[in-house]
């Protein structure tokens, strides 16, 4: 035997053993999973119950985290000699590694935990080739019987969609395929579509594809156009109206509502078949309110409302109270986050079942990255969003100043974004100077600046013919965003409404039929 080396390894061992020892005593947190998504609640376990005075707090690189509504401490709820904690992905979280620890005033009693350690992980979308300049159509009126101007003047069928693509050298049509609408007259509970739409996919798609140009078929989730339509079995939102403090129906269909999922799913499926390149989800997100879902939220979010509320309408109205009227912003974050997440979790089953190979986009809103909405860009792309439509519509110049401040703060890194704009007088504030279709076109060139985007859309093209264009024709509103396409920048020889008239002017311009899809 060599007592040289025996006598190195005695050191060595008396190491590990003493090092084993301690660390047996150490109790260690368990997390539910190694990786998380930014829509993840995580939650972490430990074997005993735990007091009052224990916490979970999140640590990365060695500094605590902040957390949804400002929380630095979770607190443990303890039953059947188990204690459980649970942490929401913070809006936005740095990739990354992150350790859960156990906090107590007592530093001896930190001591005898282990933490647990786990990543934030983001999902790498799809791959679609880009850039992508697209112009949607939104309107549902049967295309069959529809005779549409070109840009020359000409007047055509629906095949004439195209020929303003060209024009406007964009190479993707986004098409409106599914939609619910109640004017008086039920759609079918088993099939609640407007079919004219679909109808026409096969169609469009074959158009597409001949004059070499992609085309998504999007489906109008959560939205019923018109009134809601008590006939089709779905469970509508709950809204807060402040001017009157009380709880109202939404138009908007509950996103949680079972029914109304396996519809979506269901429709899905039917586009899938189509040569479509793309699918898309519009209205993905509570439409209006979504506090019938307050209790659900309550007890995921770990959130105590006074207990003498008694019954599910006092406490949604409570919960409304303070985050629209006692401005109660750190409530008012907790709620917008799980309203992303239940967002996001639709999308994530929605991709599950309709299990196309077909990239998946959705339409976002742009005030406070949508988060005031329920949605968030990070949150939907790792739920399964392949890019998404970002609209810059319906604000004045104050607003849109604010919205474009907070996307700069916003770190979309991996995130696809097409934005565009919608043809609006009235959303663009009535502007004659500067011109509205100006104003439209340098918002698209504004946000490009910070986006950084994949291309843009105009919502959109039966707008042109029919939709709410102020004084200015259809033409001057696209001249604009055609020399943005072309150039990357807005071109100077645009003619306005009142000046000389551009010698290239839009047939039926005398038509002002509202499109049937609302302004958001």
């Amino acid at each position: 035997m060599n007592f040289r080396k025996a006598s190195y390894a005695v050191p060595f061992v008396l190491f590990l053993l003493l090092w084993g020892y301690f660390i047996a005593e150490k109790k260690p947190l368990r997390s539910d999973r190694d990786f998380f998504k930014h829509y993840n609640i995580a939650s972490f376990e430990f074997d005993g119950e735990l007091t009052a005075d224990h916490r979970l707090v999140v640590f990365r690189k060695n500094a605590p985290v902040a957390g949804i509504g400002g929380r630095m401490a979770y607190k443990f709820h303890a039953s059947d000699g188990r204690s459980v904690a649970r942490f929401p992905i913070p809006w936005n979280a740095p990739e990354g590694f992150y350790e859960a620890r156990v906090f107590h005033p007592s530093e001896k009693e930190r001591n005898r935990f282990l933490g647990a350690v786990f990543a934030v992980t983001g999902r790498k979308s799809a791959d679609v080739k880009f850039p992508l300049n697209a112009m949607n159509w939104e309107n549902t009126k049967n295309l069959k019987t529809r005779r549409i101007p070109t840009p020359d003047g000409e007047v055509k069928s629906w095949e004439a969609i195209f020929d303003w693509l060209e024009y406007m050298k964009m190479d993707t049509l986004l098409y409106l395929t599914a939609q619910t609408a109640f004017f008086g007259t039920s759609l079918s509970e088993d099939f609640p579509w407007i079919k004219n739409n679909l109808k026409m996919l096969d169609e469009l798609c074959a158009e597409a594809h001949k004059r070499k140009m992609r085309i998504g078929a999007w489906v109008a989730s959560y939205i019923v156009v018109g009134k809601s339509d008590g006939n089709l079995g779905y469970t509508y939102g709950l809204d807060y109206s402040l001017q009157e403090d009380r709880l109202k129906r939404s138009r908007g269909i509950s996103i949680g509502d079972s029914k109304r999922l396996k519809d979506i799913i269901k429709v899905m499926r039917q586009m899938d078949t189509s040569s479509a390149d793309f699918l898309g989800l519009d209205y993905i997100r509570p439409v209006q309110g979504g506090f019938e879902l307050t209790d659900e939220f309550l007890e995921e979010m770990d959130v105590q409302l006074p207990a003498s509320l008694k019954g599910s309408q006092e406490r949604a109205l409570y919960l409304a109270r303070e985050i629209f009227k006692n401005k109660n912003y750190a409530l008012q974050d907790l709620w917008n986050w799980w309203r992303s997440r239940k967002s996001s979790l639709r999308i994530e089953r929605i991709k599950e079942e309709v299990k196309s190979d077909k990239p998946l986009w959705a339409f976002v809103l742009s005030w406070q990255m949508g988060h005031q909405h329920g949605q968030d860009p990070v949150m939907f792309r790792d739920a399964g969003a392949d890019f998404q439509t970002v609209m810059l519509y319906e604000c004045d110049d104050r607003q849109f100043d604010n919205l474009i401040s907070q996307w700069k703060k916003y770190n979309a890194e991996g995130v696809n974004f097409i934005i565009g704009n919608q043809i609006d007088f009235d959303v663009h504030q009535f502007s004659e100077t500067p011109p509205a279709p100006e104003k439209f076109a340098r918002r698209i060139s504004e946000a490009k600046k910070v986006f950084k985007p994949k291309g843009v859309f105009v919502n959109d093209l039966s707008r042109v013919f029919w939709g709410r264009k102020g004084t200015y024709t259809g033409m001057e509103w696209l001249a604009p965003v055609r020399s943005l396409i072309e150039n990357g920048e807005i071109g100077s020889g645009f003619v306005y409404a009142g000046a000389a008239k551009s010698s290239a002017t839009v047939s039926g311009e005398p038509y002002n039929i509202k499109t049937s899809t609302p302004t958001r």
